[in-house]
């Protein structure tokens, strides 16, 4: 590839945005050779583009994708906007006019006028002749209509599903037969989807957490599509069994790999129990047994681990096993991960900085659900809930964060998660612009191992850049979300001009 040179920009580079660095950067072969003001070069067949004034940052990236189910989501019908449930079934009625399968996304009762959600009852007057799959926007729990829990009992012979509700470790199991029951054309089209989001959000690279203990075919699936991608794809098998993490060359292991549930369907693992539901205190789905016996498979193959644990008794439970194990075989070259650590203990949050482990943080979530009036604070209780997600607690520690969006439970959009993180809902745990920025963009890539290739404008790294449409540092802060990606650049190539 001849000589690239890009011009006509400003550039800010890691660890300081706030410094004005550069307007002109050469790039050969995909790779930055030079940064600088006004370059030129004197090679006759050099390629030059006009960035027309953007600022241009390095790419975003987004550590936390479940790429096959985001398809899936942006392949069907979005819930998300319904306010009340005859908003959701008019949603589902169109649906069941297009699909024999009506697969709803983004379900949330407690933004809906009525604070419940559907019952299998009123999905089948709604969609009588139609598979419907309603699924709660945690992707914890769904509402399933008559046709779809036949279905779901020759799995489950004994299924208990009150109203159509199915929760908890049972929920877990038929999502992933869901999943393989689709076809695999009707899921590579989403997997396309996904690229095209990512791209239109200037996300360059994600971290998608795929399949599960029973298949493989979806996790081969993303690989096969992630080798003719410009998307640079880390990938997680989301199994016990390394084998195949071990024939494609993967790092790690795991990924979302549940020790417990969510918030909002009531299977987060606490230690006390929920301010709404006094009787229930969540659920764990792996033993310290089980951890113990998934690090020792880890660290036999020289991978790393990453378990999902929102609850403070689950991030107790996984902090102190892996304390455990770097204390026995020490820490592996790359560190463990904790996806989420929405709810850690004084002692967790201990844990994870001593033995440096990675935490995987979403943003968004306090987003959607942080405040004093919002769900976390309905499940909890408003003291418990003011202490969730503190990322600058964890930050001044010295904690390794990085941050994605769990699509398809909240969407890829970086920004959204910025603004987000400037704006916590708790002012303590607000975090300065640069900051934020760099959860977005360096830090995903330290998780994954390339951080001395990737997240920085600097010679020898990928010349992966997104030009924003204005300054992030000299617009008002509460306009952070609506910045607009101009182009997307991987490898020095354009991928997305909107």
């Amino acid at each position: 590839m001849p000589l690239q040179l890009f011009h006509n920009f400003s550039g800010r580079n890691l660890p300081d945005y706030s410094q004005h660095a550069f307007d002109s950067m050469l790039v050969e072969n995909g790779r930055i050779v030079k940064t600088g003001y006004q370059l030129t070069s004197s090679q006759t067949d050099q390629q030059t583009t006009d960035l027309q004034k953007a600022t241009v940052l390095a790419a975003f990236s987004d550590a936390h994708v479940h790429m096959t189910q985001t398809g899936i989501a942006l392949s069907g019908v979005q819930l998300e906007p319904a306010d009340s449930l005859d908003s959701v079934f008019s949603l589902l009625g169109a649906e069941s006019k297009r699909n024999e399968f009506v697969l709803g996304w983004g379900l949330q009762e407690t933004r809906l006028k009525e604070r419940r959600l559907p019952t299998c009852a009123e999905l089948d007057r709604i969609c009588p002749k139609n598979f419907v799959w309603a699924a709660r926007q945690d992707l914890h729990s769904a509402v399933l209509n008559a046709s779809a829990l036949q279905w779901a009992r020759t799995i489950i012979p004994n299924l208990s599903a009150p109203a159509g509700l199915v929760t908890g470790a049972d929920y877990n199991l038929l999502a992933y037969k869901l999943i393989d029951r689709l076809p695999a054309v009707f899921k590579q089209n989403g997997l396309k989807l996904v690229q095209q989001r990512c791209f239109s959000k200037g996300v360059a690279s994600i971290h998608a957490l795929e399949g599960s203990r029973e298949s493989t075919a979806d996790t081969a699936a993303v690989a096969s599509f992630a080798k003719d991608s410009a998307l640079r794809t880390t990938i997680y098998h989301q199994s016990g069994d390394p084998t195949l993490a071990l024939k494609q060359g993967w790092r790690g292991m795991g990924g979302c790999l549940l020790v417990d549930g969510s918030l909002g369907t009531r299977t987060a693992a606490l230690t006390q129990p929920y301010a709404d539901a006094a009787s229930s205190s969540g659920n764990l789905y792996l033993s310290a047994d089980d951890i113990a016996e998934l690090l020792t498979t880890a660290r036999k193959h020289q991978l790393h681990l990453a378990l999902h644990a929102i609850g403070d008794r689950a991030i107790d439970l996984v902090s102190a096993s892996y304390a455990w194990a770097n204390q026995k075989w020490g820490k592996p070259a790359i560190a463990d991960r904790i996806e989420h650590f929405i709810m850690p203990s004084d002692k967790a949050i201990r844990q994870a900085r001593d033995n440096a482990t990675h935490i995987c943080v979403q943003p968004a979530f306090d987003y959607y659900w942080g405040g004093p009036d919002q769900l976390y604070a309905q499940r909890l209780g408003r003291e418990r809930a003011s202490g969730l997600n503190p990322f600058k607690t964890m930050l001044d520690l010295g904690i390794q964060l990085a941050a994605g969006s769990d699509s398809p439970v909240t969407p890829i959009d970086p920004m959204l998660g910025i603004a987000a993180l400037v704006h916590h809902s708790n002012p303590e745990e607000r975090l300065r612009l640069n900051s934020a920025l760099a959860l977005f963009i360096s830090e995903p890539h330290k998780l994954a191992g390339d951080s001395l290739i990737r997240g920085h404008l600097k010679p020898g790294y990928h010349a992966d850049f997104v030009c924003l449409d204005q300054d992030p540092f000299k617009i008002a802060e509460s306009h952070l979300a609506e910045l607009k990606v101009k182009r997307l650049y991987i490898d020095g190539s354009c991928v997305f001009s909107g």
